[in-house]
């Protein structure tokens, strides 16, 4: 398996692992599993154009190393049309693991919606398809 596809695989496994979990009622794992698919797909859609991906978890970076390498302006456009709502992604990154904060089912079914849009937006700019 190539390091792509490892990448990939792994983002389908957290966005497969965020259901369960949302239906199971855990929450902040729910959180933490979203975020962590729109993370690995990223790196994944980088890692098609230059054989390497950045080694971090700021959305706001990897966003810009997407538009970048796809020479994309819209994507840095629609990343911060939804600034706030990546903020929350990145912050569900810390939260859920480290913070007392508890996620509501409402609040996650909202990442949920919100991230399923981006998966939709970043297909059509890149040609690549999540699932």
């Amino acid at each position: 398996m190539s390091d792509a596809e490892f990448l990939k695989k792994r983002a389908v496994e957290f966005w497969e692992r965020a259901k369960e979990d949302f239906e199971k009622g855990r929450y902040n794992l729910t959180a933490l599993d979203v975020e962590q698919a729109l993370q690995l797909w990223v790196k994944y859609l980088i890692f098609l154009k230059t054989g390497d991906f950045p080694k971090t978890h700021y959305l706001d970076k990897l966003f810009n190393e997407l538009k970048e390498v796809y020479k994309q302006k819209e994507i840095v456009k629609f990343y911060k049309k939804h600034s706030l709502e990546f903020k929350v992604l990145e912050d569900a990154y810390i939260t859920s693991r480290y913070l007392p904060k508890e996620f509501t089912k409402d609040e996650v079914h909202k990442i949920i919606e919100f991230t399923k849009s981006v998966f939709k937006f970043l297909e059509k700019k890149t040609n690549a398809k999540f699932i």
